[in-house]
C-alpha cells in the first residue's frame, strides 16, 4: 500500500505533463538501458522473489529457477512470434524486421502460449505435475504482468483517446496518434490495465485456495485475463483492427475458448 501511494506521487509530475517520460533510464556510449525492458527484468525478479517466498512453491524449490528461466524464454519467442503472426503482411519481403526487437512488437496472447508450451515441455522432460506446476506460477505471472504495464507508460504506449478526466495521462506530441495531435491528455489503459491485474491476481489466488483441481487456477487466469484485455481494447487507439474487433481482441476470445475447452476435457476426465 506504501509502495502504491509513493509511485503515484513519482508518477504524478508526468502524468501532468510538468515533468517529460524519456523512454531511456541510462545511456553510455553504445549501451543504452530502457525503461521497458528494465521494467521487464523487475517483473521477472519480483516474481521469483515471490514464488521463492510462497509455501505452495515448496514442493518446485530445486526445479523454480529453471522453471521461470524456461518460461521467460518461451514468452519471450512466443511474444514476438505471436506478434509477426498476427502482423505478417507488414513483414512481407522484410524478414528482418522480424528480429528487430527496438522496433517494439509483442503479443501477451502470444507470451502466455509460448510460455506455457515451454514450461509443459520441461515438466514433461522432470515428470512434474505441469497442471500443478501452472497453478503454483501463474500468481507470479500476473504479478510480473502488473509491474510490465507500467512499461508502457514510459513507451507513451497503450493509451485510450482523450480525456479532461483527474487521472488524465500527458502524452507528447510525437506519440500522439494522427487525427489527435492536438491533444494532449489521454486516457490511461495501461493503468486501467494494471490495476484490472490486480483482480485478476485476486481471482487466481482465490481459485487456487477454494478449488482442488490441478488447472483451475490457470484457467481461471486465462479467462478473467481474457475479458480484461477483450474490455480495454475498446478504449486503447493504437490497436490494430481486424473487421469489428481488434487484433487483441479476437486473440483473447480464441485463448478463452482454449481454455474453456481444457476445462471441459478435465472435468470429463475427473468424472471418469
Amino acid at each position: 500500500m506504501v509502495g502504491a501511494i509513493l509511485l503515484a506521487f513519482w508518477l504524478a509530475p508526468y502524468f501532468s505533463g510538468e515533468r517529460l517520460i524519456n523512454p531511456v533510464l541510462w545511456s553510455l556510449g553504445p549501451l543504452t538501458l530502457y525503461w521497458y525492458g528494465t521494467l521487464m527484468a523487475l517483473a521477472v525478479v519480483v516474481g521469483f522473489a515471490w514464488l521463492s517466498r510462497e509455501p505452495r512453491a515448496q514442493w518446485l524449490t530445486e526445479h523454480l529457477l529453471y522453471l521461470v528461466v524456461w518460461g521467460v524464454v518461451g514468452g519471450m519467442v512466443g511474444a514476438r512470434a505471436g506478434f509477426v503472426l498476427l502482423a505478417w503482411p507488414s513483414f512481407v519481403g522484410q524478414g528482418a524486421e522480424i528480429f528487430n526487437l527496438q522496433a517494439g512488437g509483442l503479443s501477451i496472447h502470444g507470451a502466455v502460449v509460448g510460455a506455457a508450451l515451454m514450461l509443459w515441455w520441461y515438466c514433461r522432460r522432470h515428470r512434474l505435475a505441469t497442471l500443478r506446476v501452472f497453478d503454483t506460477l501463474v500468481p507470479a505471472l500476473v504479478l510480473g504482468q502488473i509491474i510490465g504495464r507500467f512499461g508502457n507508460f514510459f513507451n507513451q504506449e497503450a493509451f485510450g483517446p482523450p480525456t479532461d478526466l483527474p487521472w488524465k495521462m500527458f502524452v507528447a506530441s510525437p506519440w500522439r496518434p494522427v487525427g489527435l495531435s492536438e491533444f494532449e491528455f489521454f486516457h490511461p489503459t495501461f493503468l486501467y490495465s494494471a490495476l484490472g491485474l490486480v483482480v485478476v491476481l485476486l481471482i487466481v489466488l482465490a481459485v487456487r485456495r477454494a478449488s482442488p483441481y490441478a488447472g483451475a487456477a490457470f484457467l481461471a487466469y486465462v479467462v478473467s485475463y481474457s475479458g480484461l484485455r477483450f474490455a480495454i481494447e475498446w478504449l486503447r487507439v493504437d490497436s490494430v483492427v481486424w473487421g469489428a474487433l481488434t487484433i487483441a481482441q479476437w486473440a483473447s476470445i480464441a485463448l478463452a475458448i482454449l481454455a474453456g475447452v481444457i476445462g471441459l476435457v478435465l472435468s470429463r476426465r475427473r468424472r471418469v
